[in-house]
């Protein structure tokens, strides 16, 4: 006869199974990158069915800050708006809105390359100004897009929309080839944008230093903490809620440690910052071959700003066509905001404009590329029904 104490270590035993079963299951711990909240990175080529929403498909999987997915498309069968969800924003990180800005350029550079495929011709009309500090979250047009009947064509940047994604890491020891680099250049820069690659030895360990001090400043900032922790998604149910935010499986630890660090208890604010910046430190500055910079005459420009997101997606889409991995950077330019915001001094603004040696320009976008170890796994998206809204 088996024993009342048996019967309940038992019964404790089940309940245990059950709750870490539960636990596997809540959190994804063998899901991975997978779900209803990735779908949008199956179906980005849409079909004939769509008509001329169809590259708003590829829109939505553009780069954006902290897969925050501040976009909403007003389309009608000749024109899409692109408008700015400002309630979607990194408060205190983005003061100005300036990343969320680069994101929507990033956004209209997918469009334009999917609709010259699809044969719809474009013409893009940024809306000007000056962006604004914490502006409020009503929502505001920041282009226009006409659409007319073109030629379907081919597109080596459009082919890599679906495989481009941030790789946050270890990149391999192995240089870029200078011809490479060349062409990147080429292919990105405009007359109201500028890219700066550099390699060299001594520029790559001041950059390095440059992103990690201004890391330091961030986590130091418990307003920027919080606010950049807001956008922290861990369980599969909250990736599948939100499908948005900063993922563990996208945060470059491992196989692994990605699977221990989903069955372990939610890191707070102060813990996540405090891996940020060892993984800043020890990864993505350390193992970096490559840095670069995009720059454009004035940062706080809409319509510079629409272009220099242009720019960092075709580089982006550009550098995955050709086997390469790419990670934003950009605390020392949000520090730069930060510190106009606040009205303090501000050392990272002059440093970055030593390293990139073009006066007249402001240095708007900071990142690294590299050959990886591995490769990335996609971010969460939302439908393309949750940011459209059609016109007759």
């Amino acid at each position: 006869m088996v024993s009342r104490r048996t019967a309940i270590a038992g019964g404790a035993g089940a309940v245990l199974l059950a709750a870490l079963g539960y636990r596997i299951w809540d959190r994804g711990v063998f899901a991975g990158a997978s779900g209803e909240a990735y779908t949008p990175w199956s179906q980005w080529r849409g079909s004939e069915l769509d008509g001329r929403r169809r590259p708003l498909r590829a829109a939505i999987l553009a780069a954006n800050p902290h897969d925050t997915q501040p976009w909403i498309f007003e389309a009608s069968e000749n024109a899409i708006k692109v408008i700015a969800d400002r309630s979607r924003n990194l408060g205190s990180f983005d003061p100005f809105r300036r990343e969320m800005q680069l994101g929507l350029g990033c956004a209209i550079e997918n469009l334009v390359r999917a609709a010259g495929v699809f044969g719809i011709a474009t013409s893009v009309r940024a809306e000007e100004g000056q962006l604004k500090l914490s502006p409020g979250p009503e929502p505001v047009t920041v282009a226009h897009i006409t659409l007319d009947a073109g030629p379907a064509g081919r597109d080596e940047l459009f082919e890599a929309i679906a495989n481009r994604h941030t790789n946050r890491g270890p990149y391999l020891d192995k240089k870029v080839a200078p011809e490479m680099m060349v062409d990147l250049v080429k292919l990105t820069s405009s007359p109201d944008v500028n890219v700066v690659l550099f390699n060299d030895g001594g520029a790559r360990k001041e950059m390095g230093a440059i992103v990690v001090e201004a890391t330091q400043r961030i986590i130091a900032d418990p307003q920027m903490s919080l606010d950049s922790y807001h956008w922290i998604r861990t369980g599969f149910g909250d990736i599948e809620k939100h499908r948005d935010g900063v993922t563990i499986d996208a945060s470059g630890i491992g196989k692994w440690i990605t699977m221990a660090s989903k069955l372990l208890p939610d890191l707070g604010a102060s813990a996540t910052d405090q891996y940020w910046l060892s993984a800043t430190r020890d990864v993505h500055t350390a193992t970096a071959p490559m840095f670069g910079m995009i720059l454009v005459r004035d940062r706080l420009d809409m319509a510079q700003a629409i272009e220099a997101g242009r720019a960092w997606q075709r580089l982006h889409l550009a550098a995955t066509a050709r086997g390469l991995a790419a990670q934003p950077l950009n605390q020392p330019v949000e520090m730069v905001d930060r510190n106009l915001m606040l009205g303090r001094a501000d050392t990272f603004k002059p440093a970055l404009a030593e390293l990139a040696r073009m006066d007249g320009w402001e240095p708007t976008f900071v990142f690294r590329m590299g050959y990886a170890e591995h490769e990335a796994p996609p971010s969460p998206r939302r439908s393309l029904e949750d940011v459209i809204i059609s016109r007759a």
